[in-house]
């Protein structure tokens, strides 16, 4: 009979080690997608070091850059940045937490009373009770468990660094946007004054050629329709000034009223980003997004490793002491002391760890797409500002080209006019189309600002990826 016993308990202990050596093996991890690398998007040229970290400094207007040290300090989405970033230092210090030991004591007391002779209280005897309960306990990491749960979170936090870097880039870049296209309009406008100026010159000519029977009232007309057009082209400027002096406002985390007046912008283009003709080596980088999305890629990593090491034990120790104290009954004291190790691995768990594995290798995969389409819409990014630019660039020179041509028209008629050669008309005309190139010119240039702005922007500013 007792060899049945041994002989079942033998059994038993063996299909509880079979069971427990097919819970330990993990599925097979399936084949993952792969990160692109600068080789496979064909960037060989020569790495880009022209782009300052205060990149905006190098337009050289002392006002952009109070604007943008204003909107860095007191933009409200930068600050739900940082806070998210302050929430996931704590995530990480929680994790490296788990992976220490704990320590803990628990004290009591009391009383207790007896009546030992009869039922009268007078002989009651009473006794007060001390206990104190310490314990040690601390998770033995055998299979990497906890430093998968720390290494994520510090991705996860690193992730959030460069995500709050490519928020204060987009940010800057948007104050910037807004600052040219306030500049722009400023222009626009000293320009369309002085056309409705020369603009009014001319109908004052006219109206009194037609005084003297020497023109009709279709010129008139004609006139008139070209400063009601000027008088709208003029409306439209000083509005777009207000709107984009609201938009600072708002980028400032302030109210319009509470922006002040600003200076005439007076923003210069960067002359070393005009040779910007191909993509640099160092895109992937320079770019804060991308950045953000490999450190994401490292997180999922390390939840695939977590989600694995859940198919093997987790080994705990755990050392307890009791230490009980009885005042005057029972003047013995009481000293126990234990240590145990304990194992735990679920058997059947009805398929929870293969479901959380499928999905970490699943949330890894996913995160590697999308790190792959960060870098491939970085390349089409940086490729379309460079083009761009240099489209901006042509067009900014042939508008001068033309507004030099203009010019000299005038001159020549400005001449012949003060030789009796021509009349006021023929030269006023020559100066109004002349101012209108002007204009253009002022597009121009606009132009120029907002496409290197884009490259910057494309570029990744000044940022350089933490090693």
């Amino acid at each position: 009979m007792k060899a049945f016993y041994i002989t079942r308990t033998a059994s038993s202990l063996a299909a509880v080690l079979l069971l427990s050596a097919c819970s330990m093996i993990p599925p097979s991890e399936p084949q993952h997608h792969s990160l692109l690398t600068a080789q496979q998007v064909h960037l060989y040229q020569r790495d880009l070091s022209d782009i300052k970290t205060d990149w905006w400094t190098q337009f050289n207007d002392p006002q952009l850059n109070q604007l943008i040290t204003l909107g860095l300090t007191n933009n409200l989405t930068l600050q739900q940045a940082q806070q998210r970033i302050e929430l996931a230092t704590q995530q990480v210090a929680l994790a490296q937490a788990g992976d220490k030991p704990s320590l803990n004591l628990n004290v009591s007391g009391g009383a207790m009373g007896a009546n030992l002779h009869s039922l009268s209280p007078n002989h009651a005897e009473f006794s007060a009770l001390g206990m104190l309960l310490p314990s040690f306990s601390y998770q033995f990491d055998f299979w990497g468990k906890n430093k998968a749960i720390i290494a994520a979170a510090t991705n996860q936090k690193l992730s959030l660094e460069a995500q709050a870097v490519q928020a204060k880039l987009l940010l800057s870049a948007a104050i910037t946007s807004s600052y040219f296209s306030l500049q722009n309009n400023y222009r626009l406008a000293q320009n369309i004054q002085l056309l409705v100026r020369e603009t009014n010159k001319q109908r004052a000519v006219i109206e009194d050629q037609i005084h003297r029977g020497l023109a009709s009232k279709a010129e008139l007309f004609q006139q008139q329709g070209d400063l009601d057009k000027l008088s709208a082209q003029l409306s439209m400027t000083i509005t777009q000034q207000q709107l984009a002096k609201n938009q600072l406002a708002l980028y400032l985390a302030k109210t319009p009223e509470q922006l002040g007046t600003l200076l005439t912008p007076n923003a210069h283009p960067i002359n070393q980003l005009n040779t910007m003709t191909t993509i640099p080596m160092n895109l992937l980088g320079r770019r804060a997004d991308i950045i953000a999305n490999k450190w994401l890629v490292e997180a999922n990593q390390q939840g695939i490793k977590q989600a694995k090491a859940a198919y093997y034990p987790d080994m705990n120790l755990m050392v307890m002491g009791v230490f009980q104290k009885l005042s005057s009954m029972n003047p013995a004291d009481l000293f126990l002391s234990g240590a145990t190790i304990a194992t735990t691995l679920p058997l059947y768990d009805g398929g929870v760890r293969d479901a959380n594995y499928a999905s970490a290798n699943i949330h890894y995969d996913q995160a590697v797409t999308i790190y792959n389409q960060s870098v491939l819409t970085a390349v089409k990014q940086a490729s379309d500002a460079i083009v761009n630019l240099q489209e901006a660039l042509q067009q900014q020179a042939l508008t001068v080209a033309s507004t030099t041509q203009y010019q000299q028209a005038y001159m020549i008629f400005k001449h012949r006019y003060q030789r009796g050669l021509a009349s006021f008309s023929e030269m006023n005309n020559a100066q109004i189309k002349w101012h209108q190139q002007v204009i253009q010119t002022t597009n121009a240039d606009n132009a120029t600002l907002q496409n290197q702005l884009q490259l910057i922007v494309a570029l990744g500013g000044g940022y350089h990826a933490q090693q």
